[in-house]
């Protein structure tokens, strides 16, 4: 059962706002939500709030706080914004959304997924898991619906939710059965001052679990196997023995065969890693290794996330525009043979250092192809690592790599970087992608 608020403020008018804002109103509490963007640029999610929802836009005045009783925070907003530092002042309960939501049904068995990179492909996949097994399950949070709308929804019996560092700093209680930690590398610095606060934002996933649940551990990361938490530890590895491993070219699960390598639909070698995470968590959700097995047999990943849009005279192309990270690119780069990437890097840094990218880049790349706005540092930093060319556009390089890329090589978008400075999201910049390079191979024939 969820306690009940009589006035809940809700901060940040997205989807997740929108979510709570439903959820609350269903509670029968009334509903003030708080945005920074004035009137007209929500105009449309402002028309389908709840009836009697009040509305404070254009700014977030300390006075919204004064009969509230329940501040929900959207993940968008930081920490330190000032009338959070206020609520926190005056001692008022303050929540993630997820965690609002997960409030409504605790008892539903939970797995929560989190790491820099792999969440949205180890959560839907580990949902799929489950289905597969009979169960009646949801994935989201972070990935897909708000959580609060999956529980408006109902029509479920367990839920994956994942989970990223901005919804897990202001855990409070929030325990699912099976937390999953996939991996820590350098993001969102511009949210998080440094790695250790970031680390322990994404540690928080793990705080409230009891020695009854399991949390799923990347071996091969340090900073993620030192994860605190009283949950029982399972560790998946491709480099050493582990819960979950790799054995040559086959996939293990608690000692016994799962799969060869060669058999699943997913590219990658850090996909490998991402299929022992999701088939350790799937058998502590009770998925038998049979309904584990089948599901990685068909599941080919999800868009712009390292996979192949297309292939023409020797040559494939492939999508990983979802790597907005140094540590996604290098994980990308893992497996290729030297020199066979023609790599296309560049877009906006988030306040990275590029030197982790030096000697992946310097194994892999035939020639590197910088795009956007942070093209110089990666340039400064990529030095006699690999042939680089500044490209400035999406279009100008994949014209470019068309011409460089030889029979056998691969032309690899994994940008390492946020993609607004020229496009509003990744997928927009992987569907551009996909678009150029098939239309470039086409007039090249």
């Amino acid at each position: 059962m969820t306690d009940t608020y009589s006035h809940v403020v809700i901060i940040g008018l997205g989807a997740s706002g929108l979510g709570a804002a439903r959820l609350a109103a269903a509670d029968g509490s009334q509903v003030l939500i708080t945005d920074r963007r004035p009137a007209e640029d929500v105009l449309e999610t402002v028309n389908i709030l709840p009836p009697g929802t009040l509305t404070e836009l254009g700014g977030h005045p300390l006075i919204v706080l004064d009969n509230a009783d329940l501040i929900i925070l959207s993940p968008g907003v930081p920490s330190d914004l000032p009338l959070v530092l206020e609520a926190r002042r005056r001692g008022l309960s303050i929540l993630s959304e997820i965690e609002f939501a997960w409030r409504h049904r605790p008892q539903a068995p939970l797995a929560a997924v989190t790491g820099s990179n792999g969440k949205s492909t180890v959560t839907t996949l580990l949902a799929q898991m489950m289905r597969t097994a009979g169960m009646r399950t949801v994935a989201g949070g972070n990935l897909g619906p708000p959580a609060s709308e999956m529980v408006l929804d109902g029509q479920w019996q367990s839920w994956v939710l994942e989970i990223s560092s901005f919804q897990s700093e202001t855990l409070v209680e929030f325990r699912p059965r099976v937390g999953v930690f996939l991996n820590l590398s350098q993001d969102h610095l511009e949210r998080h001052p440094n790695m250790a606060q970031y680390a322990e934002a994404k540690g928080r996933l793990f705080a409230h679990q009891q020695p009854g649940d399991a949390a799923i551990l990347n071996a091969d990361d340090q900073l993620v196997a030192a994860t605190v938490t009283a949950a029982r530890k399972k560790f998946f590895s491709i480099t050493t023995e582990a819960d979950a491993d790799l054995v040559g070219d086959q996939l293990h699960v608690g000692g016994e065969h799962l799969i060869d390598s060669r058999e699943l639909r997913l590219s990658g070698r850090h996909n490998i890693a991402n299929a022992l995470a999701a088939a350790l968590a799937a058998q502590e959700m009770g998925v038998s290794l049979e309904a584990i097995r089948e599901t990685l047999r068909v599941f080919s990943g999800l868009p712009h996330r390292h996979r192949i849009v297309h292939e023409a005279d020797g040559i494939r192309w492939i999508d990983d525009s979802k790597a907005t990270n140094v540590g996604a690119t290098v994980a990308a780069l893992g497996g290729y043979p030297s020199r066979s990437v023609h790599l296309i890097l560049g877009g906006l840094s988030k306040g990275q250092n590029f030197s982790a990218l030096t000697e992946s880049v310097g194994r892999t790349a035939a020639m590197v192809y910088l795009i956007g706005k942070d093209a110089p540092a990666l340039a400064q930093a990529l030095e006699g690592a690999a042939p680089v060319d500044d490209c400035r556009t999406l279009e100008r390089a994949v014209e470019r790599a068309r011409s460089q890329a030889l029979p056998g090589q691969c032309v690899l978008l994994a940008p390492a970087c946020a993609s607004f400075d020229q496009f509003d999201n990744y997928s927009e910049r992987g569907e551009a992608f996909e678009r150029l390079a098939t239309e470039e191979a086409s007039s090249c024939r």
